[in-house]
């Protein structure tokens, strides 16, 4: 089948190769996004999409959400299906409507629950004991397209946005080509989603503002999931007390790694300490300390709770 992938990260490379490496499929177009400025000297870089297809001889157009272009790339490689992973774009009308076999998204949630952009981390930060993949036709209306099959996968309680996705992207490579190929050859009755069950999510519900943790608030399993949730962006993080040593009094700490513990502490919440070697924050609930494990202090490079406590932190040992 003739068929144009469209996609951008390193998640969305993994279903290229599937599909590139699949007998059933001719990907004659790659469409991804414009080549962005990386690191501290801003170089342009391609996607990750756009370097395999360049590598493989697969052509490449980027769209740039224009609709005219959307339609050159029908009119140029008329293809039989679409499949899409993580592109970004929205997608008109009439090249939804073109291929002969649909355009296929791969989401990662149990549809109609969480459609938008960040469905793993509000998976996490909600507290869910399970996901999924739902490999759904697309449609005008954010992920509301009828869906072929969903696949579900646990949440683990040590999860993190990056270790799930991993093994949801993992799976999605599984069972995507088994699944396109029953719906090609009419195995699959697609079916629509239930619109009264739906919720959303969006960016900016992993925005840096809403990464704060407030240790009056939140409880002790949300800030936890938090740091679950918030990895490798945009990172949990609060401010230090001015009761600290000056190397560490008043700025910003980032928590990569963390872990509830019954570790009482009768101090307010927010507040770092050190006991037995290890490092905490109280909470709000006396009986419970979130134990950091990585972390960043503000001006600092990245460490952990041995390499804190024989430097800078040894203030705080003492103190403690």
């Amino acid at each position: 089948m003739k068929t144009v992938f469209l996609g951008t990260a390193w998640e969305s490379l993994e279903t290229l190769k599937v599909l590139h490496n699949d007998p059933n499929f001719e990907i004659v177009c790659v469409i991804t996004s414009t080549d962005k400025p990386v690191g501290r000297k801003q170089v342009m870089t391609p996607s990750d999409v756009k370097k395999y297809a360049i590598e493989n001889s697969i052509p490449v157009v980027h769209t740039e959400g224009k609709t005219e272009n959307y339609i050159k790339v029908l009119k140029k490689y008329d293809p039989e299906i679409v499949v899409c992973k993580a592109f970004g774009e929205i997608v008109p009308k009439e090249f939804l409507e073109y291929p002969k076999y649909g355009c296929i998204n791969i989401h990662f949630s149990i549809l109609p629950k969480y459609r938008g952009a960040v469905p793993i981390q509000k998976a996490i930060l909600d507290g869910e004991k399970e996901t999924g993949i739902s490999i759904m036709l697309m449609s005008e209306g954010l992920d509301e397209g009828d869906v072929l099959e969903i696949f579900r996968e646990e949440i683990r309680e040590d999860d993190t946005n990056i270790t799930l996705r991993e093994r949801l992207v993992r799976k999605s490579t599984e069972v995507l080509i088994p699944t396109l190929l029953k719906w090609v050859n009419g195995k699959i009755e697609a079916k629509s989603q239930k619109n009264e069950d739906a919720t959303y999510c969006w960016q900016k519900d992993i925005s840096k503002e809403k990464a704060e943790i407030l240790w009056n608030e939140y409880t002790p399993e949300y800030i936890a999931r938090m740091v679950r949730a918030f990895v490798p962006w945009p990172i949990a993080w609060t401010v230090l007390g001015q009761d600290l040593p000056k190397s560490m009094g008043g700025k910003k700490i980032k928590i990569f790694e963390a872990e509830l513990t019954e570790i009482p502490s009768e101090k307010d919440s927010g507040v770092l300490f050190t006991k037995d070697g290890k490092i905490f924050f109280s909470t709000k609930d006396p009986l419970t300390s979130l134990r950091i494990k990585e972390f960043q202090i503000e001006g600092r490079n990245k460490t952990n709770e041995n390499e804190f406590l024989n430097g800078i932190g040894r203030e705080l040992s003492l103190k403690s």
